[in-house]
């Protein structure tokens, strides 16, 4: 008997479903919490949150300048590691915005 990761049952059996997109954003959204505290550690990692998915461009938010500027560093490595989290090439881009006024 073959085991199937359940990331592959979910994503085949929430395909034709409304709920898809907003599956894929918590998903991403997790990974990229996920991948961030591996690489960093729960305190630098919570300089940086998730603010949305859309068409392949994941957002980020920084409340710190230094975690941006890391962040601008080592951005290539974290979307690969996001995406080989997620299995596939979900996350083509990511943007750090910050928390402003």
């Amino acid at each position: 008997m073959s085991f199937e990761p359940l990331r592959k049952i979910i994503s085949r059996s929430s395909g034709g479903f409304a709920f898809s997109k907003e599956l894929q954003i918590a998903q991403v959204f997790d990974a990229f919490t996920v991948v961030m505290q591996n690489l960093w550690g729960d305190d630098k990692a919570s300089f940086l949150s998730p603010v949305s998915f859309r068409e392949g461009k994941l957002r980020i938010q920084s409340i710190a300048p230094s975690a941006q500027q890391q962040f601008n560093v080592e951005g290539v490595r974290i979307k690969n590691e996001i995406n080989r989290k997620l299995g596939n090439q979900t996350v083509k881009s990511i943007i750090v915005v910050s928390k402003g006024f």
